[in-house]
C-alpha cells in the first residue's frame, strides 16, 4: 500500500470516509480532496477515482490515489475542482492471506452488478452533494472496467443521466475482455495455480459462466457511440504497461478496436468533425507499480485536463 500523505499542498483538505447512501455499509464511502480555494461554483473538471483490486481485495481501497495526489499540481491555467476516490463493496476473498471475508459481511460478499451500482450511486451524490457537473474518470484495472460498464450501462437499471458532464476517460491496465483473458490463462500455457486463481475472481465478480456469460457483463460488449456516452466525452485514454504481468495487451487491442469500431478516431486533426478521440498511452511499471508509484497517473491526470481546458465546450461531442 502507499504510504503516501494523503493530502498535498495542491489539495490540502481530505475529507474521509463519506457515505454516499443512507444506508451505506463500510465500503460505500468515498474520500474526497478539495483545493485550497475550493468554489462549490467552480466549472472546472473533478478528478473521480475508482480503484482496481479483482472486485475482490480488501488492501485496495480510495487510498490507492495517495501516490497519484502526492504528484498532483493544480495550475490555475487548468484548475481541478476537486477529487474524489470511490470505494465500492467487494467480491468474497475467503482465501485472502491477511484479511479473509466474513460471509456475514455485507460489504464483501457482493457479485456484479453490485459493483458498478455503488460506483453509479456515488456518482449521483457527488452531482447531488458536491455540485459535481463536469468529470474525468481515471480507473486502475477492474477500476477501468467499472467505468466503461458505467458508460455502457452494463448491469445498470436506471441509466437517465447517466454519463451527464463525463468529459474523459483515463482507463490504466484495464480488464475489458474477461473471456479472453481466461483464456489467457489456462494450462499448459498458465500454471494451474495462476490459471485457478483467475478463475476464482471473476467466478467471485460474475458467478459461474461460460464465454457467453461474461462476455455480456465485459466492456468490449457495449455500445460507446453517440447514442451511449454523455453530452461533451471528448477523450479516452488507453493506458498500459508492456511490464504488466497481471493483464496481457490484448486487453487494450481488444477496447481499441470496439471503440473505433464505434466511431471513436485516434486523430486530434478529426475532434472537430463530433466524434470522440481514443489515444493509446504507454506506461511503465508492472501492474500494481502504476498506482504504487502514481507519477505516471498524475502526469496523465494534469495533460488530459489542460487539453480539456483547451477545448471548445462543445468540440468533439458524441451527443448532438
Amino acid at each position: 500500500m502507499s504510504t503516501a500523505s494523503p493530502t498535498t499542498p495542491a489539495f490540502p483538505t481530505h475529507r474521509p470516509s463519506i457515505p454516499y447512501l443512507s444506508k451505506a455499509t463500510s465500503l460505500q464511502t468515498l474520500d474526497l480532496w478539495l483545493p485550497q480555494s475550493h468554489d462549490p461554483s467552480s466549472t472546472s473538471p473533478w478528478v473521480i477515482y475508482i480503484h482496481g483490486g479483482a472486485w475482490r481485495d480488501p488492501l485496495q481501497t480510495s487510498t490507492t490515489i495517495h501516490a497519484t495526489l502526492s504528484h498532483l499540481h493544480n495550475p490555475p491555467s487548468s484548475p481541478i475542482a476537486g477529487i474524489a476516490s470511490i470505494n465500492y463493496r467487494l467480491s468474497p476473498y475467503a482465501s485472502h492471506p491477511t484479511a479473509p471475508s466474513d460471509p456475514h459481511d455485507a460489504a464483501r460478499n457482493v457479485r456484479h452488478p453490485s459493483h458498478v451500482r455503488d460506483v453509479a450511486a456515488a456518482l449521483r451524490y457527488l452531482r447531488a452533494e458536491h455540485g459535481v457537473e463536469r468529470w474525468i474518470g481515471v480507473g486502475h484495472s477492474c477500476g477501468a472496467t467499472l467505468l466503461l460498464q458505467y458508460v455502457a450501462g452494463i448491469g445498470l437499471d436506471d441509466v437517465r443521466g447517466r454519463n451527464d458532464g463525463l468529459e474523459a476517460l483515463v482507463l490504466l491496465e484495464g480488464i475489458y475482455d474477461v473471456p479472453l483473458m481466461l483464456r489467457n490463462h489456462v494450462p499448459p500455457g498458465c500454471p494451474e495455480g495462476i490459471a485457478r486463481i483467475y478463475r476464482e475472481f471473476v467466478e467471485g465478480a460474475f458467478g459461474e459462466g461460460g464465454d457467453e456469460v461474461y462476455r455480456k457483463v465485459s466492456p468490449v460488449a457495449g455500445a460507446y457511440g453517440r447514442e451511449s456516452v454523455g453530452r461533451g466525452l471528448k477523450l479516452v485514454a488507453l493506458g498500459y504497461s508492456a511490464e504488466d504481468e497481471l493483464v496481457e495487451s490484448e486487453q487494450r487491442e481488444a477496447m481499441l478496436r470496439v471503440l473505433k469500431g464505434d466511431g471513436w478516431v485516434d486523430s486530434v486533426d478529426e475532434i472537430a468533425e463530433g466524434k470522440g478521440l481514443v489515444e493509446c498511452r504507454d506506461l511503465q511499471g508492472a501492474h500494481d507499480w502504476i498506482w504504487e508509484d502514481g507519477r505516471q497517473i498524475a502526469a496523465v491526470i494534469e495533460e488530459v485536463v489542460g487539453r480539456i481546458h483547451q477545448w471548445p465546450k462543445n468540440a468533439s461531442t458524441m451527443h448532438e
